[in-house]
């Protein structure tokens, strides 16, 4: 991949705060073409761009809670022989999750992964949490969660990557 020039986090940054923008508003703000902002998109979004999704207002979509749900994995399987098939399995059984946003491993406070779900309600995160620690416990030896209510009058700051574009 060719090294980014300036312009090009410029016009990364100003997808990241609004992704819905025009070529031809990006071109305004950026005071450049349009035909260059276009060209410049494509490459950037072909490279970097993982996709783009909506934040929805949680609790007027049907969901209260999201929970930060730590885990401990059995470190011993990837000795096993089968222990690529194991983390295989674990994953895939990840991605089938709707609720679950985001997982990754990690390291930290004794923990060594971190899955963040939401859920309609408590009986819906215990239904999950009940499942993760069924289906996943040839890898997952403890897990604990953090949950919370995510309705608007809770959230201190609400999940957005518009932000970023501040700490750049």
């Amino acid at each position: 991949m060719k090294e980014l020039k300036s312009l090009d986090y410029k016009i990364l940054w100003e997808l990241i705060k609004n992704s819905r923008r025009s070529d031809r508003e990006l071109a305004k703000v950026l005071k450049i073409s349009q035909p260059t902002v276009t060209r410049r998109r494509s490459r950037i979004e072909a490279q970097l761009i993982e996709g783009y999704t909506a934040i929805p207002k949680w609790e007027k979509i049907g969901f209260e809670l999201i929970a930060f749900t730590f885990v401990k994995t059995n470190k011993s399987y990837s000795n096993q022989g089968k222990g690529n098939a194991i983390l295989s399995a674990g994953k895939a059984w990840i991605m089938k999750q709707p609720n679950i946003a985001f997982a990754l491993p990690g390291e930290g406070l004794e923990w060594d992964g971190l899955i963040m779900s939401y859920h309609k309600n408590y009986s819906d995160y215990a239904h999950f949490k009940l499942k993760l620690d069924q289906e996943l416990s040839e890898i997952i030896l403890e897990s604990r969660s953090f949950i919370a209510t995510i309705t608007e009058k809770m959230v201190v700051k609400p999940l957005h990557f518009k932000y970023l574009a501040e700490a750049k």
